[in-house]
């Protein structure tokens, strides 16, 4: 046996499975015409399928109706920026797996979470970008697992109505949801560019005539605030008259939510979709021309134009900003969003780019210029990659996934196994929020599904107000503003009554009341308080190899044989009230 070494690889709580049900892609083929059978000694019964453009169609048998975790056998060695693929079960859509390029057969977590009836169930892994090899799938039951959200917001001495938004959110994340839109027209045409109120701003007032009711929560932009033609009458009155609908919004006790579609920053052109944006005019401005480093884009050149024009742009916005933070309006602040898309000009140039960019606009509004109005969301999607465009746990308090059905249909499913996959990838760390959407999750499917959404905005125009898709029927509307789990304006608090009823404490993390250390064969595990209940041993899919302690273990250092163990990557399990659950990896070699 060779020596034997220790890292904390994963830190958290993660779910333990037994043994998988497998089940092979040849044998889901609903389409022989659309996907390719190809013969591959290395695959599992000789074969794998090559989606193209088809579908699959697994027929899986659960023993008991409940959660279970889906991985995925698979290659892509096609397309570096990962495919994505649409997943249903049973005929309801749950959300999409992402597929990073691999050249070689590699095994994932497909989704954390699906549902299933007792019995026969489908699931269907169906084209959104298409082209993906299927080895096979396999099944094990989930665990579930806690959030454990993080005590206060990431702006230092954050304003009091800011907490106050935040700890409702807070307070109220995985009970109910906060209901949402996302507006276009904000002023009259009537000449003079007054300001829209909640009751005629479009999208607000057709909704309130299908449902009786209004979204918590509004969206709004600062499209036109920067860029050219930002200085022109019209531009400027459109986003005063964002500044008067955030105010009116939080008067009545709802969440004004800015984004920001951030034109060209030199100014010239009226654009901020990036060259890959099929179909749209492009501007050709390069946010590594702000750096000193490029590609790791961690320095600026403060001499550059592009950086003078981001910083300009940047300033502009937070005298906005400003201007609400003086009436004491706290935003939900969601910039450079869909980054990793590429699409638009600041997510175009890569994920280091990007992200020194958002730590930079961080600093700038907290230390130049003292807004502590922010609560700040991130926009991620679950691919492959996700986690090297963020910009880490200290700059966002929230995440957000903008969610659209591609190809687009009515699909009101919960979308569980993309709240589950997030929850997964950023460690349980943050609330999660539907921050774009296309159809509404039901209510009732979010509260069965336990898909927690903090709250939901669909898009606006066709996506709210029942377009040609249908994503969202006065009907829709009706049902979900009027669940019992769906908050609305009416239902808000009002931010002068509303006080902070949750005690936020920091969570402990794992490194606080265990460590390990491997040497010789043999594995050192170190615990503080209470000890430990159990310890056990499991492979990376989840087979329990080895349980460690038959009896409770006290406080202290413990030492166990590691020996007869074959070299590879393990999970340590260890359960207490401290640790309940807490996992950490383990490499014996």
């Amino acid at each position: 046996m060779k020596q034997a070494w220790v890292t904390f690889i994963l830190a958290g709580y993660l779910g333990i499975a037994p043994a998988a049900d497998r089940y092979e892609a040849e044998n889901a083929i609903v389409d022989e015409n659309s996907v390719q059978k190809v013969a591959d000694d290395e695959a599992s019964g000789g074969l794998y399928v090559n989606m193209k453009e088809g579908g699959l169609s697994f027929k899986v048998n659960a023993a008991t109706a409940g959660f279970y975790a889906l991985w995925a056998n698979y290659s892509q060695p096609s397309d570096t920026n990962g495919k994505i693929q649409n997943l249903g079960v049973n005929g309801v859509s749950c959300g999409q797996i992402s597929f990073p390029k691999v050249d070689t057969f590699t095994s994932i977590k497909a989704s954390a979470k699906l549902k299933l009836n007792a019995g026969n169930n489908t699931i269907e892994i169906t084209k959104s970008w298409g082209w993906v090899n299927i080895d096979y799938v396999e099944l094990t039951p989930y665990v579930a697992t806690p959030f454990t959200i993080s005590p206060s917001l990431v702006t230092p001495n954050a304003s009091a109505n800011a907490k106050k938004m935040y700890g409702f959110l807070v307070e109220n994340f995985q009970k109910q949801v906060v209901s949402g839109v996302m507006t276009n027209r904000v002023m009259q045409n009537d000449g003079h560019y007054t300001p829209n109120t909640v009751e005629d701003q479009e999208e607000l007032e057709w909704i309130k005539n299908a449902s009786g009711k209004i979204p918590a929560l509004v969206g709004l932009d600062f499209m036109h605030a920067t860029g050219k033609n930002s200085e022109s009458e019209w531009h400027k009155g459109y986003t005063d008259a964002t500044l008067a609908l955030a105010e009116d919004v939080f008067k009545r006790g709802g969440f004004p939510a800015y984004c920001w579609h951030w034109k060209d920053p030199s100014g010239a052109a009226e654009v901020f979709y990036s060259p890959s944006a099929s179909g749209q005019t492009t501007t050709d401005f390069d946010l590594t021309r702000a750096y000193a480093d490029p590609p790791a884009c961690s320095e600026f050149n403060t001499a550059s134009a592009e950086y003078k024009a981001i910083v300009a742009n940047l300033d502009m916005i937070a005298g906005y900003l400003k201007q609400l933070a003086d009436k004491r309006i706290p935003v939900l602040w969601r910039p450079l969003h869909e980054a990793s898309g590429k699409w638009f000009w600041w997510g175009y140039k890569g994920p280091n780019a990007c992200r020194s960019l958002y730590r930079f606009m961080f600093d700038r509004f907290i230390k130049q210029h003292g807004l502590t109005n922010l609560i700040w969301v991130w926009t991620t999607d679950e691919a492959g990659d996700a986690l090297s465009w963020y910009p880490g746990d200290e700059y966002v308090d929230i995440i957000g996934r903008d969610y659209y059905y591609y190809p687009r249909e009515a699909n009101h499913g919960s979308l569980a196994a993309s709240f589950e996959k997030l929850k997964d990838m950023y460690g349980g760390r943050k609330i999660i929020a539907l921050s774009e959407n296309g159809s509404i999750p039901y209510p009732d499917e979010m509260k069965s599904d336990g898909a927690g959404w903090s709250y939901f905005m669909p898009w606006y125009g066709e996506y709210t107000m029942d377009g040609w898709a249908h994503d969202n029927t006065a009907a829709d509307w009706k049902k979900i503003l009027n669940s019992d789990y769906t908050i609305t304006l009416d239902e808000m608090p009002g931010w002068d009554n509303y006080t902070v009823s949750v005690q936020m404490k920091r969570p402990r993390r794992p490194n606080e009341y265990l460590s390990t250390r491997c040497g010789n064969g043999f594995l050192e595990l170190t615990l503080t308080g209470e000890g430990a209940r159990t310890s056990e041993l499991f492979t990376i899919k989840g087979t329990r190899i080895a349980t460690l302690n038959n009896e409770p273990l006290p406080a202290g250092t413990h030492r166990f044989d590691l020996r007869r163990i074959p070299a590879g990557m393990y999970l340590l399990k260890v359960e207490n009230t401290q640790a309940p659950g807490t996992v950490v990896g383990i490499v014996v070699r």
